[in-house]
């Protein structure tokens, strides 16, 4: 039996991964909690400051532990600063591999330029819009309808909110992720407009036991677009883990 841990992002819930219920094979048994920064608690969350301890938490209370955890977009920065915290403290999270998909990251602080503030800022309302388009495919939503619901969204998540997020991905190049041993696949879309590829490359780049994976055809939510492929890089994943770990370790 092997136990997956789903992590949803930003503004969105577990309900983001029910498309690969059909996709998982035999001894996967998978549980998706509902976190702080989810669509509806993000008034309990918005003025949280250490969400990697909120993770933390969550991740102590999964159901007899986790074999592998896959954390999507904001939840990749998250669970990233938590294992590097705990990698450089000497006191390694007791997990055995990571999946992080569509992670924002970079890795030299001088990336980050006021231009870009802007920029990831505009883009937000078009990332909530690709969620709920994505997730409504069994009818055609309006134009019109979807930036409203999209601009509700952000308008709920506010200005606190996207500001946990920011804050989080301006903190990634002072994360010490060279301490991390632990096993990790990392995923990018190659069409993903908000974390673009680039950010995926660098960290399985600059992480020591790390392999990537580019999703061609695939944006930020390659677990409603392409839920066969992606459960099929997991479980291949899942298949190299213990020789993963044992480079990992050098042995």
């Amino acid at each position: 039996m092997t136990r997956v841990v789903l992590l949803h992002g930003l503004g969105n819930n577990e309900h983001i991964w029910d498309a690969l219920a059909g996709h998982w094979r035999p001894g996967v048994r998978v549980h998706a909690p509902r976190l702080p920064w989810h669509s509806g608690g993000i008034a309990g969350w918005r003025h949280e400051t250490d969400s990697a301890g909120l993770l933390e938490r969550v991740l102590d209370a999964a159901p007899g532990g986790a074999d592998l955890v896959v954390a999507h977009s904001y939840s990749s920065i998250v669970l990233l600063d938590l294992l590097s915290r705990r990698a450089a403290a000497g006191d390694p999270l007791d997990l055995p591999a990571v999946v992080l998909v569509n992670p924002f990251y970079r890795g030299d602080a001088d990336d980050f330029q006021w231009d870009l503030i802007a920029e990831t800022l505009d883009d937000f309302p078009r990332t909530m819009a690709e969620s709920i388009r994505l997730r409504t495919t069994d009818r055609p939503i309006d134009a019109e309808l979807l930036a409203d619901m999209a601009r509700r969204m952000t308008d709920w998540i506010g200005p606190y909110g996207w500001l946990r997020f920011f804050d989080s991905y301006l903190r990634t190049p002072l994360f010490p992720v060279a301490e991390v041993r632990t096993p990790a696949l990392v995923v990018g879309g190659a069409l993903d407009e908000s974390a673009p590829p680039e950010e995926a490359r660098r960290l399985a780049a600059a992480l020591p036991a790390a392999d990537q994976l580019e999703l061609p055809g695939c944006g930020h939510f390659p677990m409603l677009q392409l839920p066969d492929r992606f459960t099929a890089a997991v479980h291949a994943f899942i298949d190299r883990i213990p020789l993963r770990a044992a480079l990992a370790l050098g042995t």
